[in-house]
């Protein structure tokens, strides 16, 4: 029997976005409730972008700008959080967020 880990879609995201910090990405999710927030933010603000970029609505230019300014502040959040520790999590052993 095959047994499939299910991964949250936020942290899938951050995942791709991220390849080379996998292993710090994943230990600060795991030790991290407000990482594990902007995972999930990171997930919804793209989805939204996604949305605004195939609309057809007035809207859609100026929406996709919000969207696209708010989805590079949250990478450069997970970028801070990602530097606050190492490849092997947290250099203290605390969840430095």
């Amino acid at each position: 029997m095959t047994i499939l880990a299910v991964i949250h879609p936020g942290l899938f995201l951050v995942l791709q976005r991220f390849p080379d910090r996998q292993k710090a990405v994943r230990h600060i999710y795991r030790t991290s409730k407000s990482f594990q927030a902007i995972c999930h933010n990171y997930q919804k603000c793209s989805e939204a972008l996604h949305y605004w970029a195939e609309s057809g609505h007035e809207e859609a230019p100026n929406r996709y700008r919000e969207y696209s300014a708010l989805l590079h502040e949250l990478e450069s959040e997970i970028i801070q959080s990602l530097e606050n520790g190492t490849e092997n999590g947290p250099t203290n052993g605390s969840d430095h967020l």
